[in-house]
């Protein structure tokens, strides 16, 4: 199976409420797109309450999508569930923000690693398995090893445990990762570690979705940037363009308050006021137009056309 991830016009919906003949719904992915080639990472940012993390759960199918398309390899993913669940499980994984939820308290973290293997016939026997969680836990830093085996997920830290998710996600040699905040819990001094095993995961050619709020860190991992709103797209394009050079207001002011990784770069913070819309049966007009200075009549009339700036460099609004 190849790497390239192509997303289409995924939407996810969810019925406001359960009465009987009710047709709201919440809308929280409205028709986004992308692809991620192989090796590639993109990079999803936005405030929190935008969409991105049940983006990822709808992309690893913890949730079904209400409608669009998703294809790992030139295979849409229905075919692939449909054909072989199994393998969909062991090419697409997904790394969560909290380590500590992501594993059973009562487990040990070798059965913990060794599990997956075995379900997916990795390695002919128990003694086989358990060299090759072994190996990867030394070659991961996480020493020493065959104590780290014999130890409950509550007696380590949250450092640890996320490295151990990303192992465990990695000993089934995955095509796609979705790393949904996956240092925001975690001391400063070992996000680095965590960081550089996304990286390292990337340059042998695994496609990966990184979903963070942090955009200093995003924009130094990241190939390509997504900025979300409200469900929807707003910004697209290589790092380095949606960065220095931001076209939706929306983009401008996320950037102008985040802190940079240059201490000696000037930023001149934007402030916005109000509050993003309900999600509830969203009108057809820009989502941002209520917080936007630059906003006219004609954006409250209509959901802005797509911009193409050139570079693969596309922004939502009718002000470009």
């Amino acid at each position: 199976m190849e790497n390239k991830i192509i997303v289409e016009n995924i939407k996810k919906f969810y019925p406001a409420n359960k009465k009987l003949f009710n047709k709201s719904y919440i809308q929280a992915v409205d028709n986004v797109s992308f692809s991620i080639e192989g090796g590639e990472i993109l990079g999803l940012i936005g405030e929190s309450g935008c969409g991105k993390s049940t983006l990822g759960r709808v992309l690893a199918r913890l949730e079904k999508p209400t409608e669009g398309k998703i294809s790992i390899g030139g295979k849409s993913v229905e075919e692939i569930l449909k054909n072989d669940e199994k393998s969909f499980r062991k090419y697409v994984q997904m790394i969560f923000q909290n380590p500590y939820d992501s594993f059973t308290p009562r487990d040990k973290i070798g059965n913990i690693l060794m599990r997956p293997l075995k379900i997916h016939n990795i390695g002919s026997s128990e003694k086989e398995r358990f060299d090759i969680c072994l190996k990867a836990l030394e070659q991961g830093g996480l020493r020493p090893a065959k104590e780290i085996m014999e130890r409950y997920p509550h007696q380590l830290s949250g450092g640890q445990l996320q490295r151990i998710s990303i192992i465990r996600a990695t000993l089934l040699k995955p095509k796609f990762i979705i790393a949904d905040e996956p240092v925001s819990m975690l001391d400063i001094s070992v996000r680095a570690d965590i960081i550089n095993a996304l990286l390292d995961l990337a340059k042998h050619g695994t496609s990966i979705l990184f979903i963070s709020h942090d955009i200093a860190l995003t924009r130094f991992i990241a190939d390509k940037i997504m900025v979300m709103y409200l469900g929807k797209t707003v910004e697209y394009g290589y790092a380095k363009d949606v960065i220095q050079n931001p076209a939706h207001p929306y983009t401008k002011v996320l950037i102008s308050n985040c802190a940079s990784i240059d201490p000696t770069e000037q930023m001149n913070r934007i402030d916005i006021e109000g509050e993003p819309p309900t999600p509830i049966d969203l009108t057809p007009s820009c989502y941002f137009a209520n917080r936007c200075s630059l906003a006219t009549e004609e954006c409250f009339k209509d959901y802005p056309k797509k911009v193409d700036l050139g570079n693969e460099h596309y922004a939502y609004c009718i002000k470009l």
